[in-house]
Formats: structure tokens, sequence, C-alpha cells
């Protein structure tokens, strides 16, 4: 045999075997997965909503002639924090699209299973 003796063959059956056995049960757990990645995209993006009206508000407060360091420190650091989460929602946002369409047949095949 060239490089698989009869073990190896043997290992390779069961890791099939198990896939087959295990095959509906593991697509419906990818889908739930690949679901999970576009919530936590959406929340990042609504958390960044969220960040940014705290910046305004502390960036309001401020103009209106806040001189407490603290307050330019909040101001710093939410802005940052509203950068971070719309890169991190987008790119997740992303990841959550190119996973769809990657699954996408897996999950027909799915479905049409389940009719």
């Amino acid at each position: 045999m060239s490089g698989m003796e009869n073990g190896d063959l043997a290992q390779l059956k069961a890791v099939y075997d198990e896939l087959w056995r295990d095959a509906k049960t593991m697509v419906k757990d990818m889908n739930r997965s690949i679901k999970s990645v576009f919530l936590v995209g959406f929340f990042m993006l609504w958390g960044a909503g969220m960040q940014f009206l705290s910046a305004h508000q502390v960036y309001m407060k401020i103009l209106g002639g806040s001189t407490r360091w603290l307050d330019q420190f909040y101001l710093y650091a939410i802005s940052f924090g509203v950068v971070v989460m719309i890169a991190g929602g987008i790119w997740t946002l992303r990841a959550y699209s190119e996973l769809k369409k990657r699954y996408a047949r897996l999950s027909e095949l799915e479905k049409a299973l389940e009719d």
C-alpha cells in the first residue's frame, strides 16, 4: 500500500462512519453557530451605537464647560471603543456572510432531509 496501512484505513473508516452517523446533527449545530455569528456582529454594531450616544453625551458635557480630566479620558476611551466595535461588527458580519455562502448547499440538503 502506498503510505497507508490497514490500521490507518480502519481508523479513517471509523472517523467517516462517525461523521456519517452525526451528519444531520452536525449540520444543525453548524447552522446555529452561523446564526450566532450573525447575532454577535449585530449586537457589536448595536453596542457601538450605544457607545456613540455615550460619547456624544460626554462631548456635550465638555462643551458645556466641564474641565474634569476624567471626562476627556472617557471621551477618548469611548470613542476608541466605538471604532473597535464598528470594525469588529463589520468583520463579524462579513464572516457570517462568508460562512452562510460556503455552507449554503449543506443547509439546503439538511432542510430537504427534514421535509
